[in-house]
């Protein structure tokens, strides 16, 4: 596996902090989207334009957490105190 984008979490299960660049842009693009489809939303003030906000905000944050679970240094897996 090339270098990971996230870290670990000590605690919990999921990914931690970004560790590299190309973690923050992967957080930035997916907020960036969210925001705007949003802003669009409130914008347009149509049901189309509702339906188009609500699928690109599901794929963005569903995009986030595979994009999360797979480059996260050693998977998403049940941690207690750093094991």
């Amino acid at each position: 596996m090339e270098r990971p984008w996230f870290a670990a979490k000590r605690n919990g299960y999921g990914a931690g902090r970004a560790i590299t660049w190309e973690g923050r842009v992967t957080i930035l693009v997916s907020i960036g989207a969210i925001l705007l489809s949003n802003m669009v939303m409130m914008w347009a003030q149509s049901i189309p334009v509702f339906i188009i906000s609500l699928i690109v905000d599901f794929v963005s944050v569903t995009g986030l957490l595979w994009i999360c679970s797979v480059k996260t240094e050693g998977g998403w897996k049940w941690r207690w105190n750093g094991e």
